[in-house]
């Protein structure tokens, strides 16, 4: 690490020139997604605390016996949930959190510049302007966790190069199922966007190797170990989604959600550093059509699936007829931006990767100096643009005025709570009582509900949920039990009661000592479920009972992951390459 001391510094500097308007405030940012992470981190903090370990969320999301931790990112909830027990409180927790994302992120997108043998300097301006673009910026606005996945996508770089010379070692193809595997712990939409990126890499290789028996098992072996390392986050998805229908995550009209990477002049972003990478992209187009014939193949390949990958996310795509031929994408992929997102590290890379091939190409010392030129510019344009962005979104979050559901970037009726005003939850970030964030505010996110039949989730879902769960909650007493949540209420009459709980095929109901059957089960169509009460005390226990399958596959995963952080750093000092990005 010693070598990369300058640009430790530089990238650390700048995550802390970025986060600077929220320490110098001592104020905190949530925005869209961050009720929805932050109770699955309070979530795997309490059973981490508790050793209460359970399939169900078991103290967030009303404790309505949701499965929501094992269906999204796990592992890496559980490890976020430990940094929130060590730090203390949130605000703490924010910040450590961010500068960790930042860094990494930044110091990959370094790793893979230094990988493509471009100088320190330049592949330092490469990580600062990663850093602040659109492609992690989320996380610090909204604590979007499909930033942290996006931030590690230049590690692919290696893997791509690997594949690309058709040498398919065993080390390097076990890397790239390593890498795939570490991805897949962040976000399985991120893995399953990325992999047709690799494909025509792999074709090359492939065809390059002659179709060399050897090498095809070693890249199989590479896809198995991918395999084996997802198996905690594929197994609990494929079991849940298998055996109910669930509520989708919201649909997206999706053109609206298109990226405007090809726009120079637009407004309505999160961020004003955008038009750096719309100046980036530009760059690369003018790059590929003026000088072609002098660039290798290899830039070619690179730059061609990156474009692909920018122009398929933009309104150039006929988004609206694809809309209406799969409106299951509004769902599932919800904006299409999120494509571009992913070609953008690889389009920064291939900007610099033409004009580099020219600068060799002509022999022009002052060709290659105007590259680090221009990438030490638009590092400092990217940065602080996104600063001024962060400063701009304190401010607006800090004024007494601003309204508790503005502040969190939703709607009135996606919000259940006593506050009025955003600037009233800072208290809570700041105290060691780390459940006080949690309860002051109910963010309506009905996502993996079991639910009788397939709904499109739109506002009528948001509030049927905050009626049925989130105003019913207090209506009764929660309390943690072993692997499952207790609920006990007094009933007047004997009488069918419905009740703010979910029930997924494997859920199992103890109500008043008496195991429910699914006969006795109402279902109504936003989720919450029905019981016959009987007149007094009723108690009802919720839990879950996992397939053995994903028990198996989850434990699997588990001890392959302690193999491999065994395994890095052994290799690591054996192979010098192994290390490289």
């Amino acid at each position: 690490m010693r070598k990369n001391k300058a640009a430790i510094i530089v990238i650390a500097l700048a995550v802390l020139l970025m986060c600077s308007p929220l320490l110098l405030n001592n104020h905190a940012l949530l925005g869209v997604d961050g009720y929805f992470q932050y109770n699955r981190i309070y979530e795997a903090a309490m059973q981490l605390k508790n050793h209460n370990f359970s399939f169900i969320n078991l103290y967030s999301f009303q404790q309505a016996g949701r499965v929501v931790n094992s269906l999204y990112s796990p592992l890496i909830t559980y490890v976020a949930g430990g940094l929130l027990l060590l730090v203390g409180n949130w605000f703490r927790f924010q910040i450590l959190t961010l500068f960790i994302v930042y860094f990494v992120s930044g110091y990959v997108m370094y790793a893979a510049g230094r990988r493509l043998s471009f100088s320190k300097r330049l592949s330092i301006t490469l990580g600062v302007i990663f850093l602040s673009s659109n492609v992690v910026y989320g996380f610090i606005f909204g604590v979007t966790w499909r930033s942290i996945a996006f931030g590690l996508l230049p590690i692919l770089v290696g893997p791509i190069l690997d594949l690309y010379s058709g040498d398919w070692q065993l080390l390097p193809m076990l890397k790239l199922g390593v890498y795939i595997g570490l991805l897949a712990q962040f976000q399985i939409l991120t893995v399953a966007l990325v992999l047709p990126l690799l494909l025509p890499f792999f074709v090359r290789g492939l065809w390059h190797a002659k179709f060399n028996l050897n090498r095809l098992l070693n890249f199989f072996a590479g896809v198995l170990l991918a395999l084996l390392l997802s198996l905690n986050s594929l197994l609990p998805l494929l079991e849940v989604y298998r055996g109910n229908t669930l509520i989708p995550p919201v649909a997206m009209d999706m053109m609206p959600n298109a990226s405007l990477i090809l726009q120079p002049i637009y407004n309505g972003v999160d961020s004003n550093s955008d038009i750096v990478l719309t100046m980036i992209v530009y760059a690369m187009l003018t790059g590929l059509i003026v000088f072609w014939t002098r660039l290798s193949t290899f830039t070619k390949l690179l730059s061609c699936v990156a474009l692909v990958y920018i122009i398929i996310g933009t309104g150039l795509f006929p988004w609206d007829w694809i809309q209406k031929s799969m409106p299951y994408l509004q769902s599932f992929l919800q904006m299409p931006r999120r494509i571009s997102l992913v070609g953008t590290p690889f389009m920064i890379l291939a900007t610099v990767l033409i004009y580099r091939d020219v600068a060799v190409s002509q022999k022009s010392e002052s060709l290659r100096k105007g590259v680090v030129i221009a990438g030490t510019f638009l590092s400092l344009l990217s940065l602080l643009l996104c600063t001024q962005k962060v400063a701009q979104n304190v401010h607006y979050t800090i004024a007494d005025g601003t309204p508790l559901a503005a502040g969190l970037q939703t709607a009135d009726v996606n919000v259940h709570s006593d506050l009025k005003y955003i600037k009233q939850l800072q208290p809570a970030f700041h105290t060691r009582h780390i459940s006080k964030l949690i309860t002051q505010v109910d963010r309506t996110t009905p996502d993996y509900i079991p639910v009788t039949h397939k709904i499109v989730t739109h506002a009528n879902v948001y509030r049927a949920y905050r009626h049925h769960f989130s105003a019913q909650q207090s209506n009764f007493k929660h309390q943690v039990i072993h692997d499952g949540i207790k609920l006990t209420w007094n009933a007047k009459h004997a009488k069918m009661r419905a009740l703010p709980v979910v029930a997924y095929r494997r859920t199992v109901l103890i109500l008043n000592g008496h195991r429910v059957t699914s006969e006795q089960i109402k279902h109504h169509w936003i989720g919450n479920i029905s019981l016959k009460q009987r007149r007094g005390q009723n108690m009802l226990t919720v839990s879950y009972k996992p397939s053995q399958v994903t028990i198996l596959g989850t434990k699997l995963a588990l001890i392959a992951w302690v193999g491999v952080l065994i395994a890095w750093p052994i290799l690591s000092r054996r192979n010098r390459r192994f290390l490289s990005v």
